[in-house]
C-alpha cells in the first residue's frame, strides 16, 4: 500500500513539474518568451561555429568572448559536425545556413514578424538535433542577433560543467533606445568608467550612450573648438578628455554594440542665435564643423542639447535647428557601409518637461525630420514614468519620444547616493507597457559604478515592462555587478546599498530603532538589541570588506570603491559607534573603569569626527562649461533613521560612561560614635545644619560634624548659648586644624565638633549651622552665532541686558542653529537663562550646553517652548559645573519659524577646587566626576591635585586622552605623603594607575610636563 501511495505521489508531482516547471536559468533583462524542454545536452569542449556571411564583426567578436570566457574553443566551418556541438549564427530570411536550419527544423520564427513596440528581436535555441547539441542564433538584418549572446552568456555562467538545458528564447525589446545619458552637472565620468558602462550595457542589452556632461567645456562652452590632444592632470580632474580618449571610447562602445552619441550644447555659452534662420545658419555651420572633427575621430552619432537655457527660443527656431542639423548629417555622412552608419540626431528641446511654461513650443517639433529622436524628462524635470505624460509628448512632437529619466542622478544633492530600488524616489506610476515610449535612457549619478543598480533596473523595464518586478530586480542586481560566483562582494555591496540612502531606509531597521528607543530605560535592556547588533555588525563588516576593493585586481571593483568611498567610511563609523554604544549601555556596569574609559574615548572621537573628518567629504563640481569649480559636501548616508538612532545612543553614553564610577559626593554627617541616634542633617539652599545636638555626650576623642562634599568657602556663626565647642576644619579628613567661632570665609571640606579633653562633654546647644559662600564673578561673555541676522537685529542684542532688544535670525530656524557665549576663563557655572520674544521661539527641541573646550559638550537641559515661563524665559542650573563656553542649540524643528532671542546669560562664581596649576589657577574639571570635562594647559607646567576623600588611598587613577611624542619625556607623576613629593612614574596608558599602597598617607598627586608633551587630563580618582 505504501509503495502504491509513493508512486501516485511521484506521478502527481511530476505532472505539476511538467506544467509549472521553474525556469532553469535566470536571465536579465527578463525575456519575452521562454520554452524549456525537459532534457539536457552535453556540450563539447570545442564548438563548431557556422556563421553566415551577413553577420558583422561586432557579433562575431561577442560570440568568441562569450564562448572563450566560458572555457570553450572555437572552430569555424561551413558544415555541421557530428562530433562537436554546433553553433549556427545567422539572419532571419537570409537563406543562409542558420536561416535554412531554422526553417527545415520548424523553429519558431514569429518573433521576427513586424509589430509595434518590437525591437531587436532574436531567436536562441539549444536543442539535441545533433549528438552533442545544436545552438541556433538568429537576428534581423540590423544585427539583433548580438543580443542573443547576452542571454547565452548568462546561461553559461549559471551552468555547472558542460551540461546545458534544451531551451528556446523568442525575445525582443519593447523600446528601441535603452541606455544612458551622461547629462548631469558635476565630475564627468573617467574614460575607464565609461568603458565599464559600455560593457555593462553589452551584458544587459542596452544600446545607447549619450555623451553630454555639463562640465566638459568642449560639450558646453568651447563646443565650437576641437578637442585637445593633451591635458594636464588638473584638466583631467575637471573631466576634460583628449582626441585619443574619444577614439578609445568610440571603439569600446562599438565593440559593445552601443551607439555612442556625442552631443553639443550650443545654448548656454558661446550660444548660437535663435532670432531667425539666417542668424542661426553660422551656428549650424559651427555645429557641423565640430561634428566633422568628431566624425574623423570615429564618432557615428550626434546630438544637440538646448536644455537649461536662460530663455526659451521660439518653437519654430528650435524645430529649424533640429531639422537642419539632421538634414546635413544625412547629406554629409550617409554611406553604403552598413557597419559605418550614422545614428539619427538626438535632440533635447529647451522646454524638456511638460509642466514648463514654454512647453507649448514642443508642438512645433512635429514638423522636424521624422528620423530625429526627441527626448524629454517627463511631466517635470524630476518625474515619475507617467503614461499620460509620454502619450502627451508623443502627440506634441509627432513621434514616440525617448524619456530622459533623471533617476538616479544626484547632481542636485551631491551628498547623497542612491543605490536602493529603481523606483525608490521616482516611480513607474502604472505597471505594464507604454506603447508610446520609444526609449528610456537614465541620467545617472556622478558615481558610475553605483549607478549600475538603477541601470540594471532600467534595462529590465525598458526591454520587457510587462514582466518588470522592481523588488526582484534589486535583489538580483548585486550578483550581476559582481563577478560571477563572487557572493562575498555581491552581498557586501548589497548590505551597503541597503543602508546608504539619505532619505529612505529599511523599514525593518526603522522598526528596530524605534522600538529600542521607546523601550530604553525600562526594567531590562530592550530585546531588539540582539537583532540590531547582528544587522549593524553585518553593515560594519560589509564596509570593512568594501575598503579592500581599493586594492582589487578587478577594474570595476576599484572603481566601485572610489564611487562609494566617502559614504562607506561614514557608514562604517556610524555602525561602529552604534555597536560600541549598545555594548557599553548593555554591559557598562560590568566593565572596569579603564576599559569603559578607553571605549568611551574611541566612541567619542569617532562620533565627533562624523562632522569633521575629511574622509566624509565628497568632491563635486559646480557650474558648467568653462566656469566649473570644485566644492566639497559632507555625505549623509542613513541620515533619516540610523544616524539619529546613533545620536540617541551616543547621547545616552555621554550621560553615563561605562564602568563602576563613584557617585558625586553629597553633604554627609560624619562621626566616630557608634550607633549615633537623634542627630539629623538638613540642607537648605547654601545652609547646612546639624539638628538635635543638645544633650549629646562626647567622650574623649569623639566627634560629630559635616562633610561638605567639596572644597568650599564657608562661614559659621558663634554659638550664643552654653559652652563654646571645639571646632576643627580639614581639607582632606586626615589633617585637622582648630578654628574659632565665628568662622569667616575659611576653606574646608570638613568641619566637626570634637572633645579633646579627658572628661566627657555634653553639648548644650541644639543646632550647628554652616553656610557655603559663593562669590559671583563679574565677567562679560563674548557672543557669536552661526545664524545670519535680519537687518539690524544683531547677535550683540542678547547680551545687552535689555529684553526689549533682540536678535532676529534672517530665515527660518533650523537644526544645529546655535548662540555661543564665550567667557574669559573656565569657572563654575550656576544659573543659566535665555529669554525669547513672545512669538518667535524654538518650534521643536532645543538645549543648553556647556563646555570647557568648545568641542566636548555637556547637556544642562533640553526644552521646548512649552517650558518657558510667563516672561518667555527658560532658566536652568549647571550646579557649579566648570565651563568656559555656554551655548543654546536647536536639536530639531517642527516648523521653519523665525527665531528671536532677547537675552542669554550665565551666572558664574569663584569656587575652591581640589586642583590648581603652577600659577595657582583653579581647575575644577579633574575632580567633578565627569569625564566629559577636561583640562589641557598651553605651556610646560604642572598641576597639584589634593585629595579630600577621607580614606586609605592604595592607588590613584589618572584619566587622560593624549597622544605623546615618543621623542620627548612623558609627564612625570609625584605623590605627596603629607611631608614630601615622591616620584612614582609617568603618564602612560589612557588610564594610568599609580600604586600607592606602600605610602602611609596620600594627600595629593602632582603631574608635571614639558612643552612637547602636554597632557589632556580628564579626571583623577583615589
Amino acid at each position: 500500500m505504501r509503495n502504491i501511495f509513493t508512486l501516485l505521489a511521484l506521478l502527481v508531482f511530476g505532472t505539476i513539474l511538467s506544467k509549472n516547471h521553474a525556469q532553469t536559468y535566470t536571465i536579465y533583462p527578463t525575456p519575452q518568451k521562454i520554452s524549456e524542454a525537459g532534457e539536457t545536452v552535453e556540450l563539447t569542449q570545442q564548438i563548431n561555429v557556422i556563421c553566415e556571411s551577413g553577420i558583422g564583426e561586432v557579433t562575431r567578436n561577442r560570440m568568441k568572448e562569450v564562448l572563450e570566457e566560458a572555457g570553450y574553443t572555437i572552430a569555424f566551418s561551413t558544415n555541421p559536425s557530428q562530433t562537436n556541438t554546433n553553433l549556427y549564427i545567422g539572419i532571419n530570411g537570409s537563406d543562409g545556413a542558420a536561416d535554412r536550419y531554422a526553417v527545415e527544423n520548424n523553429l519558431p520564427l514569429a518573433v521576427f514578424d513586424t509589430g509595434d513596440n518590437k525591437f531587436d528581436p532574436y531567436l536562441l535555441q539549444i536543442n539535441d538535433r545533433h549528438p552533442h547539441g545544436d545552438i541556433v542564433v538568429l537576428g534581423n538584418d540590423k544585427g539583433s542577433e548580438f543580443y542573443a549572446f547576452a542571454t547565452l552568456e548568462q546561461i553559461l555562467e549559471q551552468t555547472d560543467g558542460n551540461s546545458i538545458r534544451q531551451i528556446t528564447f523568442e525575445d525582443y525589446s519593447h523600446t528601441q533606445y535603452r541606455g544612458i545619458v551622461e547629462g548631469f552637472y558635476g565630475h564627468p565620468y573617467s574614460v575607464e568608467n565609461r568603458i565599464s558602462l559600455f560593457e555593462f550595457c553589452k551584458r544587459f542589452k542596452m544600446n545607447v550612450f549619450v555623451y553630454g556632461p555639463k562640465s566638459d567645456p568642449y560639450h558646453l562652452g568651447n563646443w565650437r573648438d576641437d578637442y585637445p590632444t593633451s591635458l594636464t592632470e588638473q584638466q583631467r580632474f575637471f573631466g576634460m578628455i583628449t582626441q585619443d580618449d574619444l577614439k578609445t571610447m568610440v571603439q569600446a562602445a562599438k565593440a559593445c554594440n552601443v551607439d555612442f552619441i556625442w552631443a553639443a550644447h550650443p545654448g548656454l555659452q558661446q550660444g548660437i542665435s535663435f532670432s531667425n534662420e539666417s542668424a542661426m545658419a553660422p551656428g549650424i555651420d559651427a555645429l557641423m564643423k565640430k561634428f566633422d572633427h568628431l566624425y574623423n575621430l570615429g564618432v557615428r552619432g550626434f546630438g544637440v542639447f538646448i536644455d537649461d537655457m536662460t530663455y526659451t527660443p521660439s518653437g519654430d527656431m528650435q524645430a529649424h535647428l533640429a531639422n537642419e542639423v539632421q538634414v546635413k548629417i544625412r547629406e554629409r555622412y550617409t554611406t553604403d557601409n552598413t557597419d559605418d552608419q550614422v545614428a539619427p540626431l538626438f535632440f533635447v528641446p529647451t522646454a524638456y518637461a511638460l509642466n514648463y511654461g514654454a512647453s507649448y513650443t514642443l508642438n512645433n517639433l512635429k514638423k522636424v525630420d521624422s528620423e530625429v529622436v526627441i527626448a524629454f524628462t517627463g511631466y517635470d524635470c524630476f518625474s515619475n514614468i507617467r503614461p499620460s505624460a509620454i502619450d502627451d509628448m508623443a502627440g506634441r512632437v509627432g513621434r514616440n519620444p525617448v524619456m530622459w529619466w533623471n533617476n538616479p542622478v544626484n547632481d542636485d544633492h551631491d551628498d547623497r547616493i542612491y543605490m536602493r530600488e529603481l523606483t525608490t524616489h521616482w516611480t513607474i506610476e502604472k505597471p505594464g507597457a507604454i506603447n508610446t515610449l520609444n526609449g528610456l535612457i537614465l541620467n545617472p549619478m556622478c558615481q558610475a559604478q553605483a549607478s549600475k543598480i538603477a541601470l540594471f533596473g532600467a534595462a529590465d523595464y525598458s526591454w520587457n515592462p510587462n514582466a518588470f518586478d522592481v523588488h526582484k530586480n534589486w535583489e538580483e542586481v548585486f550578483h550581476r555587478i559582481a563577478d560571477p560566483g563572487d557572493t562575498q562582494t555581491a552581498e557586501a555591496i548589497k548590505c551597503f546599498a541597503r543602508f546608504s540612502n539619505t532619505l529612505v531606509e529599511d523599514e525593518k531597521m526603522i522598526t528596530l530603532y524605534d522600538n529600542f528607543m521607546e523601550k530604553f530605560g525600562g526594567e531590562s535592556f530592550p530585546p531588539e538589541s540582539d537583532k540590531l547588533r547582528n544587522e549593524l555588525e553585518n553593515l560594519k563588516q560589509a564596509c570593512t570588506y568594501i575598503e579592500t576593493l581599493k586594492d582589487s585586481p578587478y577594474r570595476d571593483y576599484k572603481l566601485m570603491y572610489e564611487d562609494v568611498r566617502c559614504w562607506n567610511a561614514k557608514l562604517k563609523s556610524i555602525s561602529t559607534i552604534a555597536l560600541d554604544a549598545l555594548d557599553m549601555l548593555d554591559h557598562g556596569n560590568t566593565m572596569s573603569r579603564p576599559e569603559g574609559w578607553e571605549k568611551y574615548l574611541r566612541l567619542n572621537e569617532l562620533y565627533a569626527m562624523l562632522e569633521t573628518d575629511s574622509a566624509y567629504l565628497v568632491s563635486a563640481l559646480e557650474g558648467y562649461g568653462t566656469t566649473t569649480r570644485e566644492t566639497f559636501y559632507k555625505v549623509k548616508p542613513a541620515d533619516s533613521h540610523l544616524k539619529p538612532f546613533t545620536d540617541f545612543l551616543a547621547g545616552k553614553i555621554s550621560s553615563g560612561i561605562p564602568g563602576l564610577w563613584p557617585a558625586k559626593d553629597n553633604v554627609q554627617l560624619i562621626t566616630n560614635i557608634e550607633n549615633l541616634q537623634g542627630i539629623d542633617l538638613s540642607v537648605q539652599n547654601e545652609t547646612i545644619q546639624l539638628n538635635g545636638l543638645s544633650g549629646l555626650d562626647l567622650d574623649k576623642g569623639e566627634y560629630v560634624g559635616i562633610y561638605l562634599g567639596n572644597l568650599e568657602k564657608i562661614s559659621a556663626e558663634k554659638i550664643s548659648t552654653g559652652k563654646a565647642p571645639r571646632i576643627e576644619l580639614s581639607e582632606n579628613g586626615k589633617q585637622w586644624t582648630p578654628a574659632e567661632l565665628p568662622i569667616r570665609e575659611q576653606k574646608a571640606a570638613y568641619i566637626r565638633i570634637k572633645n579633646i579633653s579627658e572628661e566627657t562633654e555634653t553639648i548644650d546647644f541644639d543646632r550647628f549651622s554652616v553656610s557655603r559662600i559663593f562669590t559671583p564673578i563679574e565677567t562679560r561673555a563674548q557672543v557669536s552665532t552661526n545664524m545670519p541676522a535680519y537687518q539690524d537685529y544683531t547677535i550683540s542684542n542678547v547680551i545687552d541686558g535689555s529684553a526689549s532688544t533682540y536678535f532676529w535670525k534672517d530665515g527660518g530656524q533650523a537644526a544645529n542653529d546655535y548662540i555661543l557665549l564665550t567667557y574669559p576663563t573656565a569657572q563654575p557655572v550656576y544659573q543659566i537663562s535665555i529669554t525669547f520674544t513672545p512669538n518667535d521661539q524654538p518650534s521643536g527641541m532645543a538645549a543648553i550646553e556647556i563646555s570647557t573646550d568648545n568641542k566636548n559638550w555637556q547637556t544642562v537641559t533640553e526644552f521646548t517652548s512649552s517650558q518657558l515661563d510667563a516672561s518667555h524665559t527658560l532658566t536652568c542650573d549647571a550646579n557649579g559645573a566648570v565651563a568656559k563656553y555656554v551655548r543654546f542649540v536647536i536639536r530639531y524643528i517642527t516648523s521653519e519659524y523665525w527665531l528671536q532671542v532677547a537675552e542669554f546669560n550665565a551666572e558664574m562664581s569663584e569656587k575652591y577646587t581640589q586642583t590648581t596649576d603652577q600659577n595657582g589657577d583653579k581647575i575644577a574639571s579633574l575632580s567633578d566626576l565627569s569625564l566629559t570635562t577636561n583640562y589641557q594647559a598651553g605651556e610646560a607646567g604642572y598641576i597639584e591635585h589634593r585629595f579630600i576623600e577621607n580614606l586609605t588611598i592604595e592607588s590613584v587613577e589618572i584619566y587622560h586622552n593624549t597622544i605623546f611624542d615618543p621623542a620627548h619625556k612623558r609627564p612625570s607623576i609625584y605623590v605627596n605623603n603629607g611631608s614630601e613629593w615622591i616620584e612614582t612614574g609617568s603618564l602612560e596608558s589612557l588610564c594610568t594607575i599609580i600604586d600607592t599602597h606602600e605610602i602611609d598617607t596620600v594627600t595629593a598627586v602632582k603631574i608635571e610636563w614639558n612643552k612637547e608633551n602636554i597632557p589632556n587630563l580628564y579626571e583623577i580618582l583615589p
